[in-house]
């Protein structure tokens, strides 16, 4: 297994996770579904992209599986941190509505519909750095329009 990958690994499954150990939990189970791989004669041609699709896949799945979860233990008496979310939501996506119009469809598109970057570059026969480039500038905007001064 090609272990110089394995920073961005680790920074992406972060991203993707609540905590440290969850984040560490998804990079073991990437490394150990590659190693599987590697075991019985699959070849990986691009590691990188393999990994990080590995790792996106193992999110959603206990994404998945913790709503499932959730789902079986329903608590009927709301909770005031659900009412708090709940309200920062709503007003996330009010004030997406003010966003430029091509701002407001990257962000969808990568927030509710699950487009990666990669994809939404090829869909629209630009480099993938110019959908970051723009990603990162419809989030500043929304992040002033939403008067958040830091990201933790």
């Amino acid at each position: 297994m090609d272990t110089h990958h394995l920073p961005r690994l680790h920074a992406r499954a972060r991203r993707l996770t609540r905590s440290p150990q969850d984040a560490e939990d998804l990079c073991h189970e990437v490394c150990l579904a590659i190693l599987e791989r590697e075991a019985t004669g699959g070849r990986i041609d691009r590691p990188l992209p393999y990994m990080m699709t590995a790792l996106r896949h193992a999110a959603a799945n206990r994404a998945r599986s913790v709503a499932h979860e959730t789902l079986m233990e329903i608590d009927f008496e709301p909770q005031v941190e659900d009412a708090t979310l709940a309200c920062l939501c709503a007003e996330v996506l009010t004030k997406l509505d003010t966003l430029p119009k091509s701002d407001r469809a990257l962000l969808q598109r990568v927030a509710f519909e699950g487009v990666t970057p990669s994809e939404l570059a090829e869909e629209m026969g630009v480099p993938v750095g110019t959908i970051m480039s723009r990603l990162a500038r419809a989030r500043t905007r929304l992040r002033n329009v939403l008067g958040i001064t830091s990201v933790f």
